[in-house]
């Protein structure tokens, strides 16, 4: 029941971030970036009702596809998402103007201001959702279903979506006497890489770790040293040199990075002919603290 009410409030507040991060930063001045929200800023000139209600249609119509090709699984876990957003978006057009915040910044200045600040809140709140392994709904059933039947990586589908309606946009967004609205598009290219970047860092690198792989003639003193120093677990391998034909002994541990830079001294001055070598490790799971 924890895990359930933690994951229910990460989802809250990664949507909230992204609706705010749609409402108050890329609607005032149609910068697309992608999505859902991107199709909703393209078809908004022409909508005869609120952009949220566009949201409500295409996320609960994404939802039921989603739900007999995708399974029961992942529409529980889009379900909640799929109508939250929706519903934070109207509220925000019921109670307040989108211009609030922008309007008190320089307009020469709009496009930049939100492209940053859109970045960041989109890139925070998916990398929120990510981490609890949940889902924000919306466009997130066009990716798996192209992953599942065209067998393109989901990450791939990711970028390719976004970049069709980014582009797109460049058509229907424009100054008056521009053929192709590249600022935008450039913009939104900008922000959508700028997101993937910091989401990896939230999801993977923020939980990165380093291991390291000391092979020692004196395991014995060289775990106690682990122990006592760094209160960190080993993982022991028996090996046996490949020119030498030596028996020896290749200890494993992982730590977090500032640990490994001192574990470097420490190896020192128990073995100064231990082989060590380090790598970074993407995710860990399982007992570690």
């Amino acid at each position: 029941m924890k895990r359930k009410i933690k994951t229910f409030i990460g989802i809250t507040i990664g949507v909230l971030l992204i609706s705010i991060a749609y409402y108050f930063f890329l609607e005032p001045v149609n910068l697309v970036t992608g999505g859902v929200t991107g199709l909703m800023i393209l078809f908004k000139p022409i909508l005869p009702f609120e952009p949220s209600v566009l949201m409500y249609i295409l996320n609960i119509s994404l939802l039921i596809i989603g739900l007999f090709t995708l399974g029961k699984d992942f529409f529980l876990k889009t379900c909640y998402a799929s109508v939250l957003s929706p519903t934070i978006i109207l509220i925000f057009e019921k109670t307040l103007s989108s211009d609030l915040i922008l309007k008190g910044v320089n307009e020469a200045n709009w496009y930049f201001i939100s492209a940053i600040v859109s970045c960041v809140l989109m890139a925070v709140g998916l990398g929120i959702c990510f981490r609890l392994n949940a889902t924000t709904g919306g466009m997130d059933v066009v990716q798996k279903m192209m992953t599942k039947y065209l067998h393109i990586p989901y990450s791939k589908t990711m970028y390719l979506t976004d970049m069709v309606i980014i582009f797109v946009s460049g058509f229907f967004i424009k100054s008056t006497n521009s053929i192709y609205g590249i600022e935008g598009v450039v913009f939104g290219i900008l922000v959508v890489y700028g997101i993937g970047f910091i989401v990896d860092y939230i999801a993977l690198d923020a939980k990165s770790r380093r291991t390291a792989y000391i092979i020692t003639s004196k395991p014995k003193e060289m775990k106690d040293m682990i122990f006592t120093r760094t209160k960190r677990g080993v993982t022991e391998c028996d090996v046996r040199g490949g020119y030498t034909n030596n028996d020896l002994v290749m200890l494993i541990c992982t730590l977090d990075n500032q640990e490994a830079y001192k574990l470097k001294d420490y190896i020192h001055e128990i073995d100064k002919d231990a082989f060590t070598f380090m790598s970074q490790t993407k995710e860990v799971i399982g007992e570690y603290d």
